[in-house]
Formats: C-alpha cells, sequence, structure tokens
C-alpha cells in the first residue's frame, strides 16, 4: 500500500481526491499550504504528490522545484486550474510527472497516477505480492501459502506489504512509523513494535513461514523462507 501526499488550498477538492485515491487503497495525508508541505515531503516517505500550483506560502511551482533540487524523487503530479500551456510548460520544466487541469475527470487522474508509478523508481508498487512461498492479498487482506492463511487488519497489511516492498532493507520504528501511520497521529514508535509482535503471532499460529525479523543496531525486515 502506497502513501500520497496531497497540497490543495481548497478543502473540498482535497477532500475529493483523498476520497478517490483511499478507495483505490493509497494512504492519504492532506496539506493545504507550500510551507508545511515542503516540510512534510522532507521529513516522511511517500510514493506520490498531487501538487496544486496556486497555494498559500509556496506555490507548487517552486514547491516542485526545491522538492527536486534537493535530491527528491518521488512522482509529482500537478492538479491545477491553470489551463495554459504555459503552465504546463513550467510545472514539467520544474520536475514534475504530469499536468492535470481542473475540473478533472477520477478515471483519467487515476490513469496518470497508474502510468506514473510505473514508471522506475525505487518502489516498485504491487497490488497482490508474492514473496517466496507466500502471497499477500490486498483484497482479502491475508497472508498465506495457499492452504494456510492468516488474516491480518489494515494497519497490519500496509506494515507487512511496506517491509516485504523493500525486502532487503531495515527500518527502525520511527522510520516505519512515519512510512505507515498519518504525520498527526497520536500513537507512538511501541505501536509499531505492538504490531510486529501481532504480526509474528499470528504468523505462528497460521503455522506459516517466520519472515519477520529483528536485527539488532539495523531494525526490522523481512527474509525469504521457502
Amino acid at each position: 500500500m502506497s502513501k500520497a501526499l496531497i497540497v490543495e488550498d481548497d478543502v473540498d477538492i482535497a477532500a475529493d481526491l483523498a476520497r478517490l485515491l483511499e478507495l483505490n487503497d493509497w494512504i492519504v495525508e492532506i496539506c493545504h499550504n507550500g510551507a508545511d508541505a515542503l516540510q512534510l515531503m522532507s521529513q516522511y516517505p511517500f510514493d506520490l504528490f498531487l501538487l496544486d500550483w496556486n497555494l498559500p506560502e509556496l506555490n507548487g511551482f517552486e514547491l516542485c522545484q526545491r522538492y527536486r533540487k534537493d535530491g527528491g524523487n518521488q512522482p509529482i503530479i500537478f492538479i491545477s486550474g491553470n489551463s495554459d500551456v504555459s503552465f504546463k510548460e513550467a510545472g514539467l520544466d520544474a520536475g514534475s510527472d504530469d499536468y492535470i487541469t481542473k475540473p478533472f475527470n477520477e478515471r483519467e487522474l487515476m490513469a496518470r497516477v497508474r502510468t506514473v508509478m510505473r514508471r522506475p523508481r525505487e518502489v516498485i508498487q504491487s497490488k497482490d505480492q508474492s514473496f517466496g512461498s507466500l502471497n499477500l492479498d490486498s483484497r482479502k487482506r491475508t497472508i498465506g501459502d495457499g492452504v494456510r492463511v492468516a488474516q491480518l487488519t489494515n494497519v497490519e497489511y500496509r506494515l507487512l506489504e511496506y517491509l516485504i516492498r523493500h525486502c532487503g532493507e531495515s527500518f527502525s520504528t520511527a522510520q516505519l512509523f512515519a512510512a505507515i501511520w498519518h504525520s498527526d497521529s497520536d500513537s507512538s514508535e511501541e505501536t509499531v513494535r505492538v504490531h510486529i509482535r501481532i504480526l509474528r503471532k499470528k504468523l505462528e499460529l497460521a503455522q506459516l513461514p517466520q519472515i519477520l525479523i529483528h536485527r539488532r543496531g539495523f531494525g526490522y525486515s523481512v527474509v525469504k523462507q521457502d
């Protein structure tokens, strides 16, 4: 499950975008001004940014430029009421991956999102994932080997899917918290450890391979056990 940041000062449009992405299995955060968005973009791992052009404090063009200048490489799509070709040209030159004008068609927007997410990046997107002998099912929120199955909550699924998608990497509780939970969440890093323990217990009870490991000094990761 991927995480998107919507930067849009119109509260209703931002809510509509969030609803659309959440219906398509995205974790979504909303920000209403460019300055706060730049801070979020530098502190938290997002997989996609949807930017308005006319934003308070720091406009979308400047925000995109600053993010790219700082080395950010995740996809950016402008969703703007500025339909003039000069704005589209400027947005693409600033480093965005696409530009769509308001009012937008929801199906077209999601097609554009799928297109930019298919481009080669550090993160490979997948709804259902095979991991050794195991399969992670996004619709049923389960992990199993075809015979034995463990049922997961939404948070457990997001956490396990993130680790599998980044197989070979280790993450601290702080990194996992930033990737999976909203930045304004009242939870803490201890929540991550609790969910890891529950996940390990569910795998054990279902007699599935124990793929979740913790290496002192490195963090949590998954290992294939065929």
